[in-house]
């Protein structure tokens, strides 16, 4: 019997990039990636749309170039979302009055499950994710799967991951002026942690921070499952600013200084070179020490890893997490990072890479590319599951309100 292949497609549309995947599976669970279109994003701020006739051509450039070097033409696909709109509620809801002898079935798990995002808390949010993180049987918790079982009572406590309408509104519409049918949002530290996270990790407690152009999002994860979520306004574009408004030079200027001679521990520098930045005005150059540089980066690095130990607070745990910390994307890669995070973090450190399939790319083993693999892997996986590929029309169980919230957005549209 041949099997018929499988397209899977990813696209991360951040402040920085544009990154589309393209892979296809022959159904026996082998993954090739077989197309990449990476453009410098435009008209996004923070992880929000801020332009959106500038986002809708960057999603199709990066989609012509993805599809120009697969051979194939694409129509959905899986996107990230990130952005400081994002916000999460952990609630609780149950089942009564069953009978008792009467087995848990798929149908009542579902039922059970949906209550949780079926509560005022969660207001004129839109959900994105509703992900069961515990069960009950008649009171008892630590049910991983109730499905099968005996029980008059089923309880679930579910963390659920909601986002700002309008902020989701603009971005799919940014996505279908693009000619995207949008299969599924699903949040960047979800998707990173699909491409850097082990299940080892996920099982004995960790905290990954995925570091974008305009954003970290950081999440923790407890006994195999999310336990809380947050997005910190600050990534590497906050970094070059700093750099910017310090020694009065373009942003380009900063840029290129930061990943040139960037370093998160100034005492790291033993030479003393000076560097020369364009000014404003009338002044052509101005002479920067590379150690003076290297202290406006580590004062924003030190200031958002510490804000990133304090989500630890706010998650409400009582020490970090022993898996430690792994930083993931973009502004992962600078330079002392790791060190500096070590110095300051009370447990194991790590940068995040890619690399846990065999069928990632050589070039794309890179953290900048954790939260596209990581989305291309949550489509494989749930598409086994669910059927839900480019030939396909299931839904993600952590996403299974997303269809009609999708159908909704669509008759407005074309209303």
């Amino acid at each position: 019997m041949v099997r018929s292949e499988t397209y899977h497609v990813a696209i991360d549309v951040g402040t920085t990039k544009v990154c589309t995947l393209i892979g296809r599976s022959d159904g026996n669970g082998d993954v090739q990636v077989i197309g990449v279109g990476t453009v410098p994003s435009r008209g996004m701020q923070k992880g929000m749309v801020s332009n959106l006739s500038e986002v809708q051509q960057v999603i199709q450039s990066s989609i012509r170039e993805a599809e120009a070097q697969a051979g194939v033409k694409i129509s959905s696909a899986y996107v990230g979302i990130t952005g400081s709109h994002i916000n999460y509620v952990n609630s609780r809801a149950s089942l009564d009055n069953r009978r008792h002898n009467s087995l848990v079935g798929s149908g009542d798990v579902a039922q059970v499950v949906q209550a949780c995002y079926a509560d005022r808390n969660i207001g004129s949010n839109r959900v994105l994710h509703v992900i069961p993180r515990d069960y009950s049987i008649d009171g008892n918790w630590g049910v991983h799967d109730p499905v099968g079982m005996y029980a008059s009572t089923i309880g679930v406590e579910s963390h659920v991951v909601m986002a700002d309408p309008t902020s989701v509104d603009n971005l799919v519409e940014a996505l279908r002026k693009a000619g995207v049918k949008l299969r599924g949002l699903v949040i960047e530290p979800l998707a990173s942690a699909e491409a850097v996270l082990s299940e080892d990790e996920r099982d004995i407690g960790v905290v990954m921070v995925d570091m974008g152009g305009g954003t970290s999002d950081v999440s923790i994860f407890l006994e195999g499952s999310i336990w809380h979520t947050s997005v910190i306004p600050v990534g590497g574009f906050q970094i070059t600013r700093d750099i910017s408004i310090a020694f009065s030079t373009f942003s380009l200027a900063a840029e290129e200084a930061k990943l040139k001679y960037g370093h998160a521990i100034p005492a790291a520098m033993e030479d003393q070179e000076d560097l020369r930045l364009p000014g404003f005005g009338n002044q052509t150059f101005s002479q920067v020490s590379r150690q003076s540089l290297c202290e406006v980066i580590h004062d924003r690095v030190d200031e958002l890893l510490r804000l990133i130990l304090s989500e630890v607070n706010n998650a409400g745990l009582d020490s970090a997490p022993p898996g430690g910390l792994v930083l993931t994307g973009g502004s992962s890669k600078l330079p002392g990072l790791e060190e500096l995070a070590s110095s300051i973090w009370p447990g194991p450190v790590r940068i995040g890479v890619p690399t846990a399939s065999a069928w990632v790319p050589q070039d794309l083993e890179d953290p900048a590319f954790s939260t596209a693999l990581g989305l291309l892997f949550w489509d494989v996986r749930h598409s086994r599951v669910d059927g839900n590929a480019e030939n396909g029309n299931g839904i993600s169980k952590y996403s299974f309100l997303m269809k009609h919230w999708l159908n909704n957005l669509t008759h407005r549209v074309h209303a």
